[in-house]
């Protein structure tokens, strides 16, 4: 080594080594609890498939049947979802009585006498759209949303506050199932006259 002393050359390994650069630490796993539950689990799992082949049947036909319930009852809850959110169409042919806004708001009293008071919130928000419709405030539409008739409303800047505030019950009573009964429904229609929402023009 050139002549070099051992003990020098140590020296100098030492302090180059000693370097921030040269300081390795393990840094800390976050998921690290969870893979120790997972490698048990597996190893449960595995060990049950040796040791009690039936056992292990059994466990398996059970986790496949809870998730095809979870998946039905996602499907189910999606379904829902959808029908209640989409306002229906209005009713056309021979025969069939006009979906307008006397319909809706008679459905409303009817659903409300029943005690269906979030059910006839969400009918008297279709017969105060179709009125608001008829003045040319907004434009119904089937597939609309209430938040998008709030956007596209032309009211006065008052007026859209207030419709604004009507769409949020709304969705409260019906969506967010928030307790609705008599009083919140009277509360609600004395809200949702048509007069009450000026156009900006």
């Amino acid at each position: 080594m050139n002549g070099q002393h051992p003990d020098s050359l140590r020296a100098v390994l030492d302090s180059v080594f000693a370097a921030p650069a040269y300081k390795w630490v393990q840094r800390p796993d976050p998921f690290a609890a969870l893979k120790r539950v997972r490698d048990a689990i597996w190893h449960w799992f595995t060990g049950l498939h040796d040791m009690h082949p039936f056992g292990f049947r059994v466990v398996l036909y059970a986790l496949v049947l809870a998730m095809l319930a979870v998946v039905v009852r996602a499907g189910w809850t999606f379904i829902n979802t959808v029908h209640s959110t989409d306002p229906a169409p209005a009713a056309t042919g021979p025969g069939l009585i006009p979906r307008d806004q006397a319909w809706y708001r008679g459905e409303a009293d009817r659903l409300a006498a029943s005690g269906r008071f979030a059910e006839a919130i969400q009918a008297d928000f279709l017969a105060l759209v179709l009125a608001l419709d008829a003045r040319s405030v907004l434009r119904f539409h089937p597939s609309k949303t209430p938040g998008e008739y709030v956007r596209e409303s032309q009211l006065a800047p008052g007026a859209r506050d207030e419709f604004r505030d009507l769409v949020r019950r709304l969705y409260r009573y019906a969506f967010a199932r928030s307790p609705c009964g008599p009083a919140e429904f009277a509360d609600w229609r004395a809200s949702a006259t048509p007069e009450r929402y000026a156009s900006a023009n």
